[in-house]
Order: structure tokens, then C-alpha cells, then sequence
């Protein structure tokens, strides 16, 4: 768009590259970029570029890392100006190769000037820093992230005057739905779990379950393997915590549960805390189930849980993935029904499966491995598979509805949601029709 009198975003790159598929990608989005092929290097250049990133309608600073860009002087005094004046900024790697490698890549066929330029960019893109691939842009973090900056999409989107309720065990349903999902999933887990505990070769094992919710499947999972000495469970919610304490009073001491918000800023310094008050030093084993599509920043959780392992920790992930879910026939409306929900119920991430590998591995997480399992309605209990993936979809809504109560946009699409699970779970339950759902775990180990 590179509509300067508009809040914008500007845009950092080598002119060697070809950026104009990233520009009309954003474009499609609705956002507005800034950015100027016709300047060249020297003094006007460097005038405007630095009244660009000044400017109070420029809210941050999108930065294309390439091979080309990051040895390139231009790139570098833009860099240098989105820090003076205290700009955010954002990465998006060009090449599709994490930076780390492309620094190994490039160092050595640079000169001496080039090599400075190139370490002067990475200390300004720390390896801590996250960044995101050209080719598979999470657009649900990037507006997240946008949101933060105060830079809005210029398209009047109805989606985005819905008031959005966090993700809650009290919505109507929700509890028995967890159990009954924890209980189809207990031989995964077991299977993902057993094998960590085995190249953990350790009798004394401490654990840390993040998204705990009320403590069943922390339990179920961990009570009665004798290699287990401690787990730590943790939940944003005070009443599901209150009731893993409760149901965790006859195993001794073995089970704690604290209150601890994932999305917090201090989430960490929580987690050390809640160590420190059991005596844990390191945690050998991370599990989280169902919880990181929930998370507004999931993969900055895994580097920060990075430093509390112990040097041979593990980590399991069981994730979900709208993309898993198929059927025949009625194949159209399924894809319908979770693209018009994913749209409303935008506080989860339905892609969150087919991220996972590379969440981990992009966190420093080494030997990332993936494990599944399938379920269908070939002799299955269809009513089960029915409410575990679609019979709370439209609670969720109505949890929306009242709290926009005015939203006509969203009583209509409510109402479409309504009439479409309708026919869907006719569907269903028709002897021709089958339905199959993929359920994902990731394991991986801290490196040395």
C-alpha cells in the first residue's frame, strides 16, 4: 500500500532481493508497508530512511533477512535508526534457513568490511530473538504481534470487532469434554511418555505438567510409575488448580500445583518460585497436552522453559490440528464449519499440530521427533468422536454471543454454525459416512 499519511510498517531489505510476493501477501492482509525501491544509497537515501522509521505513524520495522541484506550497509543503518528511535521490529528470513545457519553459511566468503557488517546484524537479531520463515508466516501470531504495536489491518474486517473470551474449563461442557479427551488419549501419552522416562535413566524423575487444569490427566499420566519423585503442575485457572490440590492429597507430597499464568511476562520467575518451594533444582521432563494452541506466543514459552531443565531434560507436546480432521462424504461442509469457527474463535490456534516440529526446533530443542495416532467412526463410538471434536464448538460461540451481545455479525454466524453442526452431525450418523481425526505428540531433548 506504502501510504505514508496511514500508521504503516516499514519495510527493510537488500535491494537484491525480490520482496514483492512478502509485499502483496501483507497486502492481501490488509496491512499497510512502507518502503521505497527507487532509493538509492547515499545521502537522500539515508534522509529519507531515517525520517520513514522516525516518523510517529511508523510503528515498527519489518526487516527481510537474506544472504544479500545481512551484509549490507543500508540494511545495517536502518537496523541502527529502528533501535535509536526505539522502534519495533520484526524478522522474516528471506532464504527459509534458520539465521544461526546462514551466519555459518555466509561468514566465511565475505570480506573484512562485509564480516563486520554481518556481525554488527546479528547482534542486533540475537539468536534468542524469534523470527519467521517467508514460506510459512503464522499470520495469527504476526496480527497478534501487529496488534501489540498498535498497527491495525486497514480492511474493515466484521471478524475484528468480536470482543474475544479466553479460553475457560467453566464454558458449558467443557470439564466432562476434557475428560473424556483425556481418557482417549491416555495410551499416546503413555507411549510418548514411557520412552522419555526410559533415555532419562533416572529413579528420580521431576516433572513439570504445564496446562495442568484440574490434575486428572496429571495422574492418570504420572501417579504410578515408581521412577517419578516429583510433579509440579501449573494452570492459569484458580478453580481447577484448587481442585488438582484436592484430588492430589492422598499421594503425599509427590504432586504440587500452583497458579501460574503461561502468558505471563514473570511465567518463568513463577515456575522457579514453585521449584524452589519443592526443593527442584531442574526439571527433567516438560509435558503439555492440549495447551500451546491456547498460548499467544507458544514458541517464546519454549525457550523460555529452556533454561529451567535439567542438561538431559525432555519435553513431550500433544497438539491438535483442525487439518487432521476428514470425512467423506460432507467433505465441503467439514472444511466450512472449522474455517468459519477458526475465524470467530481466533484464541486458539487450530494449525497448532504441524507446527510443533518445528517450534521445538527453532527453540534450540534437539532430535525433535513426532508420534500419532488416528481415530475414525469404522466401528468406533460416533457419538463420542462427534462431541469431542464438534459438540462444543457451539458453546464456545454462545460464550462470544454473550459477550457481545449488539454483534449482528456475530449472531448471524452463530446461527449459521448452528444450522450447519445440525446437518453435519446428521451427517455423522449415517451408516455410509466415515470420519477420521489425527492426534499429534512431539518429543525432543535440551541440547548440550
Amino acid at each position: 500500500m506504502n501510504d505514508r499519511n496511514q500508521s504503516y510498517v516499514f519495510v527493510s531489505y537488500s535491494h537484491s532481493d525480490d520482496i514483492q510476493p512478502i509485499l502483496e501477501t501483507f497486502a492481501t492482509q490488509g496491512y499497510n508497508l512502507v518502503y521505497d525501491k527507487a532509493m538509492s544509497y547515499g545521502d537522500e537515501w539515508d534522509l529519507k530512511a531515517r525520517r520513514y522509521i522516525q516518523h510517529p505513524n511508523c510503528k515498527g520495522v519489518l526487516s527481510l533477512l537474506s544472504r544479500h541484506s545481512l551484509f549490507s550497509k543500508p540494511v545495517l543503518k536502518e537496523t541502527e535508526y529502528t533501535e535509536r528511535f526505539k522502534k519495533k521490529h520484526l524478522a522474516i528470513l528471506l532464504d527459509n534457513c534458520p539465521l544461526t545457519q546462514t551466519y555459518r553459511q555466509l561468514y566465511p566468503t565475505l570480506n573484512e568490511d562485509q564480516q563486520y557488517v554481518l556481525d554488527e546484524m546479528m547482534g542486533s537479531f540475537p539468536p534468542e530473538q524469534l523470527y519467521t520463515f517467508a514460506n510459512n508466516i503464522d499470520w495469527a501470531q504476526m496480527r497478534q504481534t501487529f496488534a501489540e504495536w498498535g498497527f491495525e489491518p486497514m480492511s474493515d474486517n466484521p471478524y475484528d470487532h468480536i470482543t474475544q473470551v479466553s479460553y475457560s474449563s467453566d464454558i458449558q461442557g467443557e470439564e466432562k469434554r476434557l475428560n473424556r479427551q483425556q481418557e482417549s488419549y491416555y495410551t499416546l501419552d503413555m507411549q510418548a511418555i514411557g520412552g522419555m522416562l526410559d533415555k532419562l535413566e533416572k529413579t528420580d524423575v521431576v516433572v513439570l505438567d504445564i496446562g495442568c487444569g484440574n490434575g486428572d490427566t496429571t495422574l492418570s499420566r504420572f501417579a504410578d510409575d515408581p521412577r517419578i519423585a516429583k510433579v509440579i503442575g501449573i494452570d492459569y485457572h484458580p478453580r481447577s488448580i484448587e481442585q488438582a490440590r484436592q484430588k492430589a492429597a492422598a499421594y503425599s507430597d509427590r504432586f504440587a500445583f500452583y497458579e501460574v499464568d503461561l502468558n505471563g511476562e514473570d511465567v518463568i520467575d513463577r515456575i522457579r518460585a514453585a521449584m524452589a518451594e519443592q526443593g527442584v533444582a531442574k526439571i527433567d521432563l516438560v509435558f503439555a497436552a492440549l495447551v500451546l494452541h491456547h498460548l499467544q506466543n507458544p514458541q517464546l514459552l519454549l525457550l523460555k522453559l529452556y533454561d529451567i531443565f535439567d542438561e538431559r531434560g525432555k519435553i513431550i507436546i500433544r497438539g491438535s490440528d483442525d487439518g487432521g480432521k476428514l470425512c467423506y462424504p460432507q467433505s465441503q461442509l467439514l472444511t466450512e464449519i472449522l474455517d468459519r469457527y477458526g475465524r470467530l474463535i481466533n484464541v486458539s490456534d487450530r494449525e497448532n499440530g504441524r507446527k510443533l516440529y518445528g517450534q521445538l526446533y527453532h527453540a534450540g530443542y534437539v532430535n525433535p521427533q513426532m508420534m500419532y495416532t488416528v481415530s475414525d467412526t469404522a466401528g468406533a463410538d460416533k457419538e463420542m468422536l462427534f462431541q469431542l471434536a464438534f459438540g462444543f464448538r457451539l458453546h464456545r460461540v454462545d460464550a462470544l454471543v454473550e459477550k457481545n451481545p449488539d454483534n449482528a455479525f456475530l449472531q448471524k454466524e452463530r446461527a449459521w454454525l448452528a444450522d450447519a453442526l445440525s446437518r453435519f452431525k446428521e451427517a455423522f450418523f449415517q451408516q455410509d459416512f466415515w470420519y477420521s481425526v489425527t492426534t499429534y505428540i512431539a518429543t525432543a531433548e535440551v541440547g548440550e
